[in-house]
C-alpha cells in the first residue's frame, strides 16, 4: 500500500518544482505559510517597525513568485530565499535612506534613535517556553540572531554559514557554541524574570 504525502509535507524544492512547472498558486501558498514568520522576522530586524516589515514581506513574496524560475536547485531553497530576503531589505533600506537624505525630511541619526527595539514577541505562541526562547534570541545583536535563525530555523549548514560570514567552518562552530551558551544564560535570566 502506497502512502502519499500531503502537499504541506513536501520539501521546499519539490514545492518550487511544482510551482514552476504548473504555475500552482496553492503550492506557493504552502511556501508562504511555511516561511512568512521567518521573512517577517528578518524584515522586522532590518526596518524596526511593523508597517515596513509587513509591506516588505508582501513585496518579497510577490517578487519570489515572479523569480522562482531563477532558482537553480544548486543549494537549498532556504539558502537562496535567505539571500533574496537579505538583498531586498538592503536595497529597500538604501533607497529609503537615499530618499530621506534627498528630501532632507529627517536626519537618519534622529530616525534611528526613535526606532523601537526588535522583538520576536509579535508572533503569539501558546508555548510559554518557546516565547521565552524567542525573547532570549531577540536580546542578541541582529547578526547573531540571523546566524541562529539561519542555522536552526532555516536548517542552514555550517559550510553555508562559513561561506556567508567569510570564515572557517571551525570558527562558525565556535560562534554557534558561544551563541548557544549566551542564549541559555539569557533564557535562564528570563525564567527568573531578571530581564
Amino acid at each position: 500500500m502506497k502512502t502519499y504525502l500531503k502537499p504541506q509535507q513536501y520539501s521546499d524544492e519539490v514545492l518550487v518544482q511544482g510551482i514552476i512547472k504548473n504555475n500552482d498558486v496553492k503550492l506557493f501558498k504552502i511556501l508562504y505559510d511555511r516561511y512568512f514568520p521567518f521573512v517577517y522576522g528578518q524584515c522586522l530586524s532590518y526596518f524596526k517597525n511593523t508597517e515596513d516589515a509587513e509591506d516588505s514581506s508582501q513585496d518579497i513574496f510577490f517578487k519570489l513568485y515572479l523569480k522562482l524560475d531563477s532558482f537553480k536547485f544548486q543549494s537549498k531553497f532556504f539558502t537562496w530565499m535567505y539571500r533574496f530576503v537579505h538583498n531586498h531589505c538592503i536595497n529597500y533600506k538604501r533607497a529609503f535612506r537615499y530618499k530621506m537624505l534627498e528630501n532632507k525630511m529627517i536626519n537618519p541619526e534622529d530616525l534611528c534613535a526613535q526606532l523601537p527595539r526588535y522583538n520576536y514577541e509579535n508572533y503569539e505562541s501558546d508555548n510559554f517556553k518557546f516565547n521565552k526562547l524567542k525573547s532570549a534570541i531577540s536580546l542578541l545583536p541582529i547578526k547573531e540572531q540571523q546566524m541562529v535563525l539561519f542555522k536552526y530555523y532555516g536548517q542552514g549548514t555550517v559550510k553555508e554559514l562559513a561561506e556567508r560570514h567569510n570564515c572557517s567552518e571551525s570558527a562558525v562552530k565556535m560562534r554557534l557554541k558561544r551563541l548557544k551558551k549566551k542564549i541559555s544564560t539569557l533564557y535562564q535570566a528570563l525564567e527568573m524574570e531578571v530581564i
